[in-house]
């Protein structure tokens, strides 16, 4: 059977072959010489003209279900249609054609080439609007920043240039817009800076209003950000001059403000931990009572820097000028010492103890006990027994203006011990007899 078969393909292979191809040529043929109608689809967008026409009435639109773009189908002679591409077909919106209703447009579709030969089959012939009244307002832009600038700086003043943007489009958007601002990175930012940022709208709950329908008269705005410091400095004050004797201050002054917090550039202020006051009002010479004065702080504030809100530009400073004063303690004798003393003589003290006044800062005085103080007496000038009174010369640093003077008594030891001696040798001479007086016996 495959034989068989194989037998009728092969015989006369040639002729067969011969007629396959006389066969499509003459398929060709007819249909080039027939030329037979065929239909393609194309998409393209639909050009909108005469606009003018709403905004001259107040008026604006918005399409609708992407109605822009229009489908249609060609259908023409296999040769022609072929040929075409979308390039070669226009639609076109004229809004003076607008229905009645304001909300739908016809679309005209027409062919660029061979339009007599072709015929054109729309899918969707309107364009459908939304049409609402045109309205226009104007709002203040604000300058918001983001980021962390740089510790202890902060915004001072932002301004946008200009200060106000006009904006036209439909009601119903122009009614949900609330703000208008620019927004600026000031991250790590130590000195001012100035940029040109695009203008943002936004609604009442801060989100951005697309601005698709909406004609703006300006698009961006200058934005300036004032970026200062603010810094705490300690105050430290510089008296000079010589005070009168008996009198001292202790190199510091009683203030009602001991810090203050400055505003200023991050060059300045950084460099800054301490404000020096150096006045005449602070100087000390000759005084004897103490100073009270006003300091006025913006005299003496660098170039570029200021008291930050509410610090007080006066401050009352003083300074407590002290004057020695004196006091009066018991010593006792027994913490008393005496130098000088001749042989033979001896030195008791009539009192138990003696009265001294010391001199000097009552915070130098607060703790002096007279039992802690010791002192000396000079009695190389006392050569004779007798009572005396005798100058008290404190140990240590104590300045005493009392002349304070202890009475003592001076006895002569040598009398003494001659009496003894004369008593001695009388009882000698008494005990000879006596022994005398029995030898002879």
């Amino acid at each position: 059977m495959l034989k068989k078969l194989t037998g009728l393909i092969t015989n006369n292979f040639g002729l067969k072959i011969l007629g396959i191809i006389f066969a499509i040529a003459l398929w060709l043929v007819v249909v080039n010489v027939e030329d037979p109608d065929k239909s393609v689809t194309f998409s393209i967008p639909v050009d909108v003209v005469n606009t003018e026409y709403l905004t001259d009435i107040g008026k604006t639109y918005e399409i609708l279900d992407d109605t822009n773009t229009i489908s249609f189908t060609v259908t023409g002679q296999r040769s022609v249609v072929e040929t075409l591409s979308a390039s070669d077909f226009k639609a076109v919106a004229n809004i003076e054609n607008i229905d009645d209703s304001m909300s739908m447009v016809p679309i005209v579709v027409t062919a660029t080439s061979y339009s007599s030969q072709l015929e054109i089959t729309k899918r969707n012939s309107y364009l459908l609007l939304n049409v609402e009244n045109s309205v226009s307002d104007n709002y203040e832009i604000s300058v918001v920043t983001e980021g962390d600038l740089t510790e202890g700086c902060y915004v001072a003043s932002a301004e946008a240039e200009p200060q106000t943007v006009n904006v036209t489009g439909p009601e119903s958007v122009m009614a949900t817009i609330v703000s208008a601002q620019v927004l600026v990175d000031v991250s790590g930012a130590t000195d001012s800076l100035s940029s040109t940022e695009e203008i943002i709208l936004l609604d009442e709950d801060g989100n951005e209003v697309s601005q698709d329908r909406l004609t703006l008269d300006e698009t961006s705005a200058v934005a300036t950000v004032n970026i200062r410091m603010k810094k705490e400095v300690s105050l430290t004050f510089s008296m000079t001059g010589d005070l009168e004797d008996g009198y001292r201050y202790n190199n510091e002054l009683e203030s009602e403000v001991e810090s203050i917090t400055l505003v200023g550039s991050w060059e300045v202020l950084n460099a800054l931990d301490e404000l020096e006051i150096s006045s005449s009002q602070l100087s000390v010479e000759g005084a004897t009572e103490t100073i009270t004065t006003v300091i006025h702080l913006p005299d003496y504030l660098p170039d570029g820097v200021s008291l930050a809100s509410g610090e007080e530009e006066d401050i009352t400073v003083k300074i407590v000028i002290e004057a020695q004063t004196s006091v009066e303690v018991e010593v006792p004798v027994s913490n008393l010492t005496y130098s000088g003393l001749a042989d033979g003589l001896e030195l008791s003290y009539n009192n138990d103890t003696v009265t001294v006044t010391i001199t000097g800062f009552e915070e130098d005085l607060t703790d002096i006990n007279g039992k802690n103080l010791t002192g000396t007496l000079d009695v190389s000038n006392l050569e004779e027994a007798g009572t005396y009174n005798v100058a008290v010369q404190l140990d240590g640093t104590y300045s005493d203006n009392s002349e304070a003077a202890v009475s003592v008594t001076i006895t002569d030891t040598s009398a003494d011990e001659e009496t003894e001696s004369s008593a001695s040798g009388a009882s000698g001479s008494d005990e000879d007899t006596a022994d005398g007086s029995n030898l002879e016996e």
